[in-house]
């Protein structure tokens, strides 16, 4: 049992409610393509995967916000089609809704691409608030997002669960004092399973 009552919940995209690491890696390799670079190995972009475009981009070139974001825009909208939405994602988020908990997406993914991806995969309706890239000076590991979006659905950290599935989301999390919930990694809690999430609600 949890010491304060669940009011909100926090999720990151890639990884937990949808599965878009493959879209990732092909429009990383186009942008590099794009400047002459060699493209990467799958095994080699695992461990970048979940930082934003523009710092992943700047290992190899000199590139500002403003160009990376473009470039994202228009390779991902030519790799969507590789962007998938984990079998129980729309349960879950209908569970959570039907309990009157305010949702939020916190991502590094551009609100240029987050959007169409939402309205694509009919999961937009479910979320009060988005918070992107686009929105804050820091991205995660930095609580800029996570605290943003508690303002936003107007509910305390502390009352907030975030769930995540990478070292920078539970970072992020704690750093704001949120609940932090590892998805398949070590948070406050951990659910290898995420339709597990909605035991916390009390």
């Amino acid at each position: 049992m949890l010491k304060h009552k669940v009011k909100a919940v926090l999720f990151d995209l890639d990884g937990v409610l949808v599965d878009s690491k493959n879209a990732w890696f092909h429009v990383f390799n186009d942008t590099l393509k794009h400047f002459g670079v060699k493209p990467v190995s799958k095994k080699w972009f695992s461990k970048i995967f979940g930082n934003t475009i523009e710092k992943n981009i700047k290992i190899f070139i000199k590139i500002t916000t403003k160009e990376a974001n473009k470039l994202a825009i228009k390779y991902f909208a030519k790799n969507r089609k590789y962007v998938r939405v984990f079998p129980n994602s729309v349960n879950v988020l209908k569970k959570l809704s039907n309990n009157n908990v305010k949702m939020a997406l916190i991502t590094n993914t551009p609100k240029r691409i987050l959007v169409p991806t939402l309205r694509h995969y009919k999961l937009k309706k479910y979320f009060k608030a988005i918070v992107t890239v686009d929105d804050v000076k820091r991205g995660k590991p930095a609580p800029d997002m996570a605290l943003k979006a508690c303002r936003m659905l107007k509910v305390r950290p502390k009352n907030t669960i975030l769930v995540g599935d990478t070292k920078n989301d539970m970072i992020a999390g704690k750093r704001a004092e949120c609940i932090t919930v590892g998805y398949k990694i070590n948070g406050d809690y951990k659910v290898s399973r995420l339709i597990s999430i909605t035991k916390f609600l009390n």
